[in-house]
């Protein structure tokens, strides 16, 4: 929003609400004293120590670097990645140009084997042209599967009518003779 840092700390303080608001203004009192200037670093700092503890930092630290797609579609993995690593710890370095390399890397190594196998090759370097094509990879993938379900299923009913050898006049495993 292009604000000076006094307009930000005063617009984060603004967005506060309830037990939050509270909390700020016991804050703003203790940092302010003496007449000090409360900067928007001074403010990120307390709202960071207040309301993200370094077991909750740690843990999403953690989470970001294991972080796997398992059962989740392209889509959903991306979207977690993003979200973690948009947080904090990684934003300087994995959201800048001279990053997204790694940041290629990082996502693509985190793909299910059969989506990686398909994109891995490519050698895909630009973030949002990775997401995409591992994106369709995995739907195609899916929709590969799940066809094949139904062509089996439909296989398996097939095979309830009987054997096309058998004879149809046995009753109860004697054959009847005419």
């Amino acid at each position: 929003m292009r604000c000076s840092e006094e307009d930000k700390t005063t617009l984060g303080a603004y967005m506060l609400r309830e037990e939050a608001n509270h909390w700020w203004k016991n804050a703003r009192q203790r940092l302010g004293a003496g007449g000090v200037v409360i900067t928007w670093e001074m403010f990120k700092r307390e709202f960071w120590v207040k309301y993200f503890p370094a077991d909750v930092w740690n843990r999403k630290v953690v989470e970001f670097l294991e972080l796997k797609q398992g059962n989740m579609t392209v889509a959903e993995y991306a979207a977690k990645f993003e979200s973690l690593s948009a947080f904090s710890a990684f934003s300087p370095y994995y959201n800048i140009v001279e990053a997204e390399y790694d940041k290629c890397v990082k996502f693509e190594s985190g793909l299910r084997p059969e989506v990686k196998h398909l994109i891995g090759f490519s050698e895909i370097r630009d973030f949002p042209t990775l997401v995409n094509k591992s994106r369709i990879c995995d739907e195609d993938g899916r929709a590969k599967i799940n066809h094949y379900k139904v062509v089996n299923n439909k296989r398996r009913k097939g095979q309830d009518r009987g054997k096309p050898y058998e004879d149809k006049n046995k009753k109860g495993g004697e054959s009847v003779i005419p």
